[in-house]
C-alpha cells in the first residue's frame, strides 16, 4: 500500500449511495468515511484527489470465487491467494471469500487450513480475504454440475464440526443440497455457529427447500444454475428461494449462465436488495482462450465460457465489475442498485453491513472510482489508494 494518511479527500466525484447519485467530495479518517458531499477546505496531512466526474462507489464484494489466472485456493498456497486477491481487487472487488470445491477430505481440510493461517492479515495491493466460502461435497448427484461425484459425501454433524475446527472462525459459508439426509440437523449446528447456509446443487423439492430455510438456510448458491427446474405442478428449490424473502439469492450475471430475461426476472421477483452479485471465478479466468487438461478432463475456454467436454459449464470468466454493468445494461437495474447487489447485499448476507457495503459515515473506506462503462480506475482500501495489478 502507498504510505499511511490521516486524511483522504475524494472530490469531484459521483457518489453512488445506496439509492442514489450525489455530486460531491468524500472525506475520509482514519481508514472510514467521515463526511461526503460537501468536504471543507484541505487540511495538514490530508491528501488529496481530483475524480474528475468519475464515479464513486463502495468496493464490490465477492462472495463466491474460486480462483483466477491459473491458481486456485484448493491450491493451498499463500502464492495463490495473493495473485486471486490482486487479480479481485483491480476489478473493484476490496472484499472476497475464498471458495473451495469438491475435493478428497484430506485436501480440503488443507485447504481450509491454508486460508484460516492466510486471511485475517492487511495485505499491500490485495483485496481483504473475508473468511471461506465452502463450496463442496455435500450436494445431491443430479445436481452436482461440475463436481466430481467421487468426493461427495453424506452430510454429518460431526463432519461438519470438523472443517469448522480446522476453520478457525474463518468459514463464512457452507453450501449443501437441503434434501441431503441429515440437512436440517446440519443447518441448525452451522446457524447456530453463526455460519451462513447456502442451498446448492440441488434436485429438492418445493418442500423439502422450504424445511431447509426453516431449519436456517438464508443464501442461494448461483441460483438456477445446478438446480432443479421450475414446473407448475411442482416449484422445487428455485420456486423456494425466489419467494422468499428470507434468502438472498447468488446470481452469476454474465449472460450466460443466466439468460438476460433471467436476470430481469430475478430482478422483479427478489429486488436488488435479496440479489448478491458473484463471479463464481476459477482459475481458468483471465487465461487465453483454448482447452486446458486439469486431471481426467479437458477444460474448454471460449466465447467468456469455461465449459467441460460435455458442454456444462465449469465455474465462470466474470469478475464483479461486468456483473455491474450487465445488471444495468441487461437487466435494466439503475447503477445505484446494480452497485448494491455488488456491495452493501453482500455486506449484509455475512452481517458486515455496519462496517462495509455502502458509501456511509463511519464505515470502513473501502472505495473505487470507476467510468461510465464500469472500468475500475482507482481502489482505495481503509482509504489507502492501492496500485491495480492484472488488466
Amino acid at each position: 500500500m502507498d504510505h499511511a494518511i490521516d486524511r483522504l479527500i475524494i472530490r469531484n466525484a459521483r457518489i453512488i449511495t445506496e439509492n442514489s447519485i450525489v455530486e460531491g467530495d468524500l472525506l475520509a479518517e482514519g481508514g472510514r468515511i467521515a463526511a461526503f458531499g460537501a468536504v471543507p477546505g484541505k487540511a495538514e496531512g490530508t491528501e488529496e484527489l481530483d475524480a474528475g466526474g468519475l464515479f464513486l462507489s463502495p468496493g464490490f464484494i465477492d462472495l463466491h470465487n474460486h480462483g483466477r489466472l491459473g491458481v486456485n485456493v484448493m491450491d493451498g498456497k499463500e502464492s495463490s491467494l495473493e495473485t486471486i486477491a490482486r487479480g479481485q481487487m483491480s476489478h473493484g472487488v476490496t472484499g472476497f471469500l475464498a471458495g473451495t470445491s469438491s475435493a478428497p477430505w484430506d485436501k480440503n481440510l488443507a485447504a481450509v487450513r491454508a486460508v484460516t493461517r492466510w486471511y485475517a492479515g492487511e495485505r499491500e495491493g490485495m483485496a481483504r480475504c473475508l473468511g471461506l466460502y465452502l463450496e463442496g461435497n455435500y450436494f445431491s448427484m443430479e445436481k452436482r454440475g461440475a463436481h466430481n461425484p467421487d468426493y461427495l459425501r453424506p452430510l454429518s454433524v460431526e463432519e461438519m464440526g470438523e472443517l469448522l475446527e480446522a476453520g478457525s472462525g474463518a468459514v463464512k459459508v457452507v453450501c449443501l443440497s437441503p434434501e441431503l439426509p441429515g440437512a436440517a440437523a446440519v443447518i441448525r449446528f452451522l446457524k447456530e455457529r453463526g455460519v451462513v447456509v447456502a442451498a446448492a446443487h440441488s434436485n429438492a423439492t418445493y418442500r423439502e427447500a422450504l424445511a431447509g430455510i426453516n431449519a436456517g438456510i438464508t443464501q442461494s448458491t448461483h441460483t438456477f444454475n445446478g438446480m432443479r427446474g421450475l414446473d407448475q405442478h411442482e416449484p422445487g428449490i428455485l420456486g423456494a428461494v425466489l419467494t422468499d424473502d428470507r434468502v438472498i439469492c447468488e446470481a452469476i450475471a454474465d449472460g450466460i449462465h443466466l439468460a438476460p430475461a433471467i436476470l430481469d426476472m430475478m430482478l422483479k421477483l427478489k429486488g436488488p436488495d435479496r440479489i448478491a452479485l458473484i463471479s463464481d471465478s476459477v482459475e481458468l479466468n483471465g487465461l487465453p482462450e483454448g482447452q486446458y487438461r486439469f486431471g481426467d478432463r479437458t477444460i474448454t475456454v471460449g466465447a467468456g465460457a469455461i465449459r467441460l467436454e460435455d458442454g456444462r459449464l465449469a465455474g465462470s470468466c466474470l469478475s464483479l465489475d461486468i456483473a455491474v454493468w450487465n445488471m444495468v445494461t441487461l437487466a435494466g437495474a439503475s447503477l445505484p442498485q446494480a452497485v448494491r447487489m455488488a456491495s452493501l447485499v453482500p455486506a449484509r448476507a455475512l452481517g458486515l453491513q455496519d462496517e462495509r457495503g455502502s458509501i456511509a459515515v463511519g464505515k470502513e473506506a473501502d472505495l473505487i472510482l470507476f467510468d461510465g462503462d464500469i472500468s475500475v480506475k482507482e481502489v482505495f482500501i481503509g482509504a489507502k489508494r492501492e496500485k491495480k495489478h492484472e488488466p
